[in-house]
């Protein structure tokens, strides 16, 4: 297995090139993949169109190019073009991309070549490294003559990245854990924890976005497996016939795949059990968003009430100030009424013409006079007509008294409405939310 970088000058001499020494120690090319890198963000293949070209001629892709240009996700064989010539597509857009063709010829000689593998794989500069990798493994020779061999290079590549990224999401997964056990707000709102929850739950969203991704290439590679061992069955079914596979290769190579099939079955339950505790995370993460906001909103409120609590007892303070005020002004007034009334009310009952004054003599020392026969009808007046404005006061308060009654009978009936069916609502409400739990507790348990 050799490794080389090939310039445009150079191209034409390296696909006439299929022997390597001489004599006894002559090697024959088996296998030839050419490495086309590709710059995924700039979407620039690092290749011109006629050196494009000129491999697909020489390698007889040209129809497995134009089906792979028409892929997403697939590995399919592609309609032979006679009995010994066979090619294929590999397709894992946008990261990875392949075609290959196998070529069997009838061998002379045991030292003779049968069969050749020719193909084109497009890779950015992360698979690159790790195919280069891949190539430098001494693999059995046995394993060349299958035409499935790039197949199982390809989905071996991402079987390793499937447990590459699953261990960085891991990583960051008991990271974000551990962050929110050890921080989580239990008291006020704070920004910082606040913002900390933030791009825990970012990160978190993340983790599920690249389980989504590994959980898509795993059933690429789940396909791509079920395609090798489909192949290798049909060899095997070929006998011994002169473009069929050794025994040998087959064997193994379906053992091979046996043991990357084994572990993408184990690779989706860990994939299955990690996105679990990544959207628990997710979960957690938004309990503590919400109730860090509610709990600054609830101090907030809080401050709010206590600011509007002060301003109400000011006031209060000011109208009890200013009622003091009145109170003494009243009772100042009350005692001058009262030091002026007994006066008033005998001058002005003097006043009247119900006293005979005329018969009083001014040099007499009595202090007597003689009231008139009308003094009677004066009292006689003024007592009922005392009583009946006092009547009518205290019926006027009666009705007063009665019309607040009766309205506020109605407002205790509004209000009991109101909370009555308030209560109602929060009922529902909990019965809902306890179904939702029990439908939560059910859908773990299962």
């Amino acid at each position: 297995m050799s490794r080389k970088p090939v310039s445009v000058k150079e191209l034409d001499d390296w696909l006439i090139d299929e022997t390597d020494g001489e004599g006894d120690t002559t090697k024959s090319l088996v296998l030839r993949i050419a490495l086309i890198g590709c710059d995924i963000k700039k979407r620039i293949l690092k290749l011109s169109s006629d050196v494009m070209k000129t491999l697909l001629k020489s390698f007889d892709l040209e129809l497995a190019y134009k089906y792979s240009q028409s892929c997403i996700t697939n590995v399919a064989a592609i309609p032979p073009q006679s009995n010994e010539h066979q090619a294929y597509s590999f397709c894992y857009m946008p990261k990875l991309a392949a075609m290959w063709a196998h070529r069997r010829f009838d061998a002379e000689s045991p030292t003779d070549r049968s069969y050749l593998t020719q193909g084109v794989i497009f890779l950015d500069e992360s698979n690159m490294l790790f195919l280069s990798e891949v190539f430098r493994t001494p693999w059995s020779a046995l394993l060349y003559e299958s035409p499935m061999f790039p197949a199982f290079l390809l989905t071996l590549i991402l079987s390793t990245q499937i447990h590459q990224g699953e261990e960085k999401v891991k990583l960051k997964i008991r990271a974000s854990e551990r962050c929110s056990s050890t921080q989580m707000p239990h008291q006020g709102y704070d920004k910082s924890v606040m913002s900390l929850f933030i791009s825990l739950a970012t990160e978190a969203d993340r983790c599920a976005v690249k389980l989504g991704s590994l959980s898509r290439k795993s059933k690429m590679v789940e396909k791509a497996l079920k395609f090798i061992l489909k192949n290798i069955s049909e060899q095997s079914g070929h006998g011994a016939s002169p473009t069929s596979v050794s025994a040998e290769a087959c064997q193994l190579l379906k053992s091979h795949v046996l043991l990357l099939e084994d572990r993408l079955e184990m690779q989706a339950v860990d994939i299955e059990y990690t996105l679990k505790r990544v959207q628990l995370q997710i979960n957690i993460v938004s309990v503590f968003i919400t109730s860090s906001l509610y709990r600054g909103r609830l101090t907030n409120i809080q401050k709010l009430a206590g600011i509007i609590s002060r301003s109400d007892f000011q006031a209060t303070l000011m109208l009890a100030e200013s009622q003091h005020r009145d109170s003494l002004s009243m009772k100042t007034l009350a005692i001058v009424t009262m030091f002026f009334l007994p006066g008033s009310f005998v001058s002005a009952l003097f006043s009247t013409s119900m006293f005979d004054w005329d018969s009083v003599s001014p040099s007499s020392n009595g202090i007597g006079v003689r009231p008139l026969p009308q003094f009677g009808l004066y009292w006689i007046i003024t007592i009922p007509l005392t009583i009946i404005t006092f009547m009518l006061f205290f019926m006027w308060l009666w009705v007063t008294k009665l019309r607040h009654d009766v309205q506020k009978k109605m407002g205790d009936k509004i209000k009991d409405s109101y909370f009555e069916r308030i209560s109602e609502e929060e009922k529902a409400e909990l019965n809902l939310t306890q179904m939702a739990r029990l439908r939560n507790d059910t859908g773990v348990t299962q």
